[in-house]
């Protein structure tokens, strides 16, 4: 995925949906799997990874006091469109 948006301690990222057969006769791991949609694909790429951040952040240790960080995630699914406004005092969102 792509991060697009850095939000205060937050992150957007887009998992682009693309097909991923015509790349790969088995985008999901082997012959048998069911055949997924673009979406789908996407959304499982999503899914993974966070699961892999979630594995390795949820409870994080700061090594200050004892502090530990709590990680929560959300995934989305559908149509993307982006705008980029600003401009005033070189901002840009």
């Amino acid at each position: 995925g792509d991060v697009i948006k850095f939000s205060g301690d937050a992150l957007t990222i887009l998992f682009e949906a693309t097909d991923d057969y015509a790349l790969h006769s088995s985008p999901c791991g082997s012959p048998e799997a069911c055949v997924k949609t673009p979406l789908q694909l996407a959304c499982l790429r999503a899914s993974a990874c966070c699961i892999e951040i979630h594995k390795r952040l949820h409870n994080f240790e700061t090594g200050e006091g004892g502090m530990r960080l709590t990680l929560h995630i959300g995934v989305g699914a559908g149509n993307v469109t982006i705008l980029r406004v600003g401009g005033v005092f070189g901002r840009w969102e």
